[in-house]
């Protein structure tokens, strides 16, 4: 039997030189796809690494990946390069269709390409929309379905919902009902990034139908109300702005009962370690204000022990101050173990602050040891100390010691309510009727129903008027006597609770006045007026109604 050469040797070998023939090709297509890519870039000054086109293998990516730069290019502000404005969208038209060709070549050949698919419709959105071509609206397909085309092929990505969004935006009042629907749909979604909030709040609020329709695309999420009042600060809008602050504030709650609900649940199975994160968490995201107290106490009481880092001890800071505050002016409402923990966390504080949170604690021993270590009492600092241990001393019936409290007292203090409150107390203990008398007596001189703008005084940015009222009160009413020329947001507290935040904006002839329903009864009591820009809000006389 003869032998015959095998018929798959011959068949190996024309397969091995046509796969070199095709690969050679295929280099020279890739080669001639980069030279022709570098001269696109060359012409239309768009920047792009070389590198980054030596690194594609593929001719039809290289195109691409240059199509995507002259588009970016395209987007700069400084695009037109100081020619004339019919010049530059003759030129931006001509470099847009270019691009928009590109994008539909590679789109043939690679049909599941979102990248291709976007630049097809960004460039000839760009292009018509830059040379005010009609086809914009008449022919509105031809850029919407490769948007729309891009946006389903990569559903992850952000670049399609970005321009599709920013498209519809810009050509709002041509939409049907349906497309704006489709609209506010991408919308939501952008809002969800920091990022895109920052570019496309402002645009957004420009063709929205009121304040409170933008902002119902807004998620739960309380740094996206937060950025949107700032947002609406900078433009002004002080009623936009409170609408947005309240909600930032609703969200911020609902947020932190989620956390100390996690925290609760970590506790319980051991971990720890976690717990303790989220009720720091809790407690440093908390605002110094009486809605949030349950939820800062809660959190203080439960977290796991253990020492907390300076940031985290700067943050909770202003808590402590707030708490000190209200035990002064309208009694203690956090509970004694949390406000021990809070002064604990809270390092570098001054001795005063320190022995002012031991004894609203109800450790006065730990207060008398900042006492001891202190060289002399007499001090204005420790005027807000002395006051209150004199006053807790008189109601454990330790009247001696509360009245060498009280002799301690600055001068400067025994001019003011809180001295002659705290004096009144100390004589009641003592069963001394001519010091009680002459307490009260300097009480009612300073009661009154009004008071003068020079009556205010300033700490860390507030303006905080302590009044005496001479009879209970339906209401009072607030001048402000300097405002920022746009108007602003200011924020009113009594005894440290919430009164609300009040838009303003300066009257012409006269200052705004600000009527408030909120019950008071005799006697002392502290205003406070914090605005949204510091230093550019003065209030002036008080009345009460």
């Amino acid at each position: 039997m003869t032998s015959q050469p095998p018929v798959w040797r011959a068949g190996l070998a024309l397969a091995a030189v046509a796969l070199a023939v095709a690969a050679g090709a295929e280099l020279r297509r890739l080669q001639a796809s980069r030279e022709a890519a570098f001269d696109w870039l060359q012409r239309t000054g768009s920047g792009l690494d070389a590198m980054a086109l030596d690194r594609e293998p593929d001719p039809e990516r290289v195109r691409l990946r240059t199509a995507r730069a002259v588009l970016a290019a395209e987007l700069a502000p400084e695009r037109s390069g100081g020619l004339p404005p019919e010049q530059a969208a003759r030129a931006a038209a001509e470099r847009m269709a270019e691009t928009a060709r590109v994008g539909a070549e590679v789109l043939v050949r690679r049909p599941a390409s979102w990248e291709a698919a976007e630049v097809l419709g960004a460039a000839t959105y760009i292009g018509w929309a830059q040379a005010r071509d009609p086809r914009l609206f008449t022919a509105y397909r031809r850029w919407e379905e490769p948007l729309a085309a891009a946006l389903r092929l990569a559903p992850a990505r952000r670049e399609p919902v970005r321009f599709l969004a920013a498209a519809y935006l810009e050509v709002w009042p041509a939409l049907s009902p349906r497309k704006r629907a489709v609209a506010r749909g991408l919308l939501a979604e952008i809002f969800r990034s920091p990022e895109d909030r920052g570019r496309f709040l402002g645009p957004w609020l420009d063709r929205a139908a009121g304040v409170r329709d933008a902002l119902s695309l807004l998620p739960p999420d309380p740094a996206a109300w937060e950025q949107a009042a700032a947002t609406l600060a900078q433009r002004g809008d002080w009623t936009g702005y409170d609408v947005a602050r309240r909600q930032a504030e609703e969200a911020l709650l609902a947020a932190l009962a989620r956390d100390l609900v996690t925290a609760d649940r970590l506790r319980s199975a051991g971990a720890l370690g976690e717990a303790r994160a989220f009720y720091l968490k809790v407690a440093q995201r908390a605002r110094p204000e009486v809605r949030f107290l349950p939820l800062l106490q809660q959190a203080l009481e439960r977290c796991p022990p253990g020492p907390v880092d300076g940031p985290t001890s700067e943050r909770l800071a202003p808590h402590l101050a707030q708490a000190l505050d209200r035990c002064q002016w309208a009694g203690c409402q956090m509970e004694p173990a949390a406000l021990k923990r809070l002064s604990r966390f809270v390092r570098g504080q001054q001795p005063p602050q320190e022995a002012l949170a031991a004894l609203y604690a109800g450790d006065l021993p730990r207060a008398g040891l900042y006492e001891r270590r202190t060289q002399g009492l007499g001090t204005p600092s420790w005027g807000p100390y002395l006051l209150a241990k004199a006053r807790a001393l008189a109601a454990r019936d330790r009247v001696d010691e509360a009245r060498d409290a009280l002799s301690l007292v600055h001068t400067s203090w025994q001019q003011r309510p809180l001295y002659w409150q705290a004096a009144a107390e100390v004589a009641r203990a003592a069963g001394d009727a001519a010091a009680l008398a002459q307490a009260q007596a300097r009480l009612a001189a300073l009661a009154r129903r009004s008071w003068p703008a020079t009556a205010w005084t300033w700490s860390q940015g507030t303006a905080r008027l302590e009044l005496v009222a001479a009879a209970p009160a339906a209401g009072l009413a607030v001048a402000f006597d300097s405002l920022p020329a746009t108007g602003t947001v200011v924020e009113l507290r009594l005894d440290g609770a919430g009164l609300g935040s009040f838009p303003l904006r300066p009257a012409a002839g006269a200052a705004p006045v600000l009527r408030l329903t909120s019950p008071l009864g005799r006697g002392l009591h502290l205003l406070e007026v914090a605005g949204a820009q510091a230093g550019e809000v003065a209030p002036g006389a008080v009345e009460l109604r």
